[in-house]
């Protein structure tokens, strides 16, 4: 079929572009680069350098006339430093979806997955500390209480794609993320595992800012990637969670990465006594009950994939005199995913 990623040059877009290509799809990317990378961009699909606001969007669509839309844009704070967040936000993901949206229904595109917020959609408990095969998790249907406005304009975004499946007949997935993780790129980098191998590979110690007990859920990349291509013929019209249903805490996070390099670095703790520290886990059993996004991968596996990544990329500019002093351990054969370093 062929499928249109929308933000296809970000960490997530840009990998479901490959995924997408390789089963065999085509695929054409639209995205500004104001937050995507044009290295991430794969060569065999088509790429379109254009704002999601554009009116020549609906034009492009009704050329291309693609079966989905994969809606992965996202509207980074420090993209407009000028303009108050709300604005940046609901331009992008109010106007700017909406534009999508319109611009499907002129095209008759017949679905489009949209990816809204995830953690911090949720009211969170204030519960800090360890996590435990009981812990509570947040399912589906809980009431959302989001408290910024990237998240605000993310949740209204669901409204509207839901209108749109109501009004207009077009069909509809809805991803909830958990934390993703996996980034190689890095100016594409957001999540703190990234920041831990990034600085521990350069012999320094890395920043964990904020609640360093704080729980939340992770999800590697390729977890993600799995849900979206049993999307593009399932869970159709559907809200869910795409996670790994556990939550660690950045120092779990950070003492798996330490483990995995194999050194006793200590990290640097900024602590903001602002922010209220709170916890929050994605119940994901309604994928598994759909057939989509059951996670593959064990935390750990996952974060020595994303280790293995980061050393891999930053070797390939590494001199041999500057090496680093670290070595990847291998996953011991017992592991699952409640496994952590003591």
């Amino acid at each position: 079929m062929k499928i249109a990623v929308t933000g296809g040059a970000g960490f997530i877009g840009s990998h479901l572009t490959r995924a997408y290509l390789d089963a065999g799809h085509d695929v054409f990317v639209i995205d500004t680069l104001i937050n995507g990378s044009r290295e991430a961009l794969d060569s065999r699909a088509r790429f379109y350098q254009l704002d999601i606001r554009d009116a020549k969007l609906q034009t492009l669509l009704q050329k291309e006339r693609p079966d989905i839309v994969s809606h992965h844009v996202v509207q980074r704070q420090s993209a407009y430093p000028l303009e108050e967040p709300s604005l940046a936000d609901a331009d992008v993901h109010i106007r700017g979806l909406l534009n999508v949206l319109d611009s499907c229904v002129a095209a008759s595109v017949g679905k489009i997955i949209f990816a809204s917020g995830g953690n911090s959609l949720y009211r969170s408990s204030g519960v800090v500390g360890k996590t435990s095969p009981g812990q509570i998790s947040v399912r589906e249907d809980a009431p959302l209480c989001p408290h910024k406005s990237h998240d605000i304009s993310k949740a209204a975004g669901e409204w509207y794609v839901r209108y749109y499946t109501r009004q207009y007949g077009l069909a509809h997935t809805i991803f909830r993320y958990a934390e993703v993780y996996g980034e190689t790129a890095s100016d594409l980098a957001q999540h703190p595992l990234s920041h831990f191998v990034a600085m521990l590979l350069a012999g320094r110690r890395p920043l964990i800012r904020g609640a360093a007990d704080e729980i939340r859920d992770h999800i590697f990349i390729d977890d993600v990637v799995s849900a979206n291509i049993c999307a593009l013929e399932r869970a159709r019209n559907q809200t869910m969670h795409i996670s790994s249903g556990q939550g660690n805490t950045l120092k779990q996070l950070y003492t798996t990465v330490a483990y995995l390099l194999q050194t006793e670095i200590e990290p640097v703790y900024i602590s903001n006594s602002l922010v209220e520290p709170s916890s929050i886990v994605l119940d994901n059993s309604l994928p598994g009950k759909c057939w989509v996004g059951v996670p593959r991968l064990t935390l750990l596996l996952g974060y020595s994939l994303h280790v293995n990544a980061g050393m891999a990329c930053r070797c390939q500019h590494w001199p041999q005199s500057r090496s680093p002093k670290v070595k990847v351990v291998s996953q011991p054969q017992s592991s699952c995913n409640t496994w952590r370093p003591q």
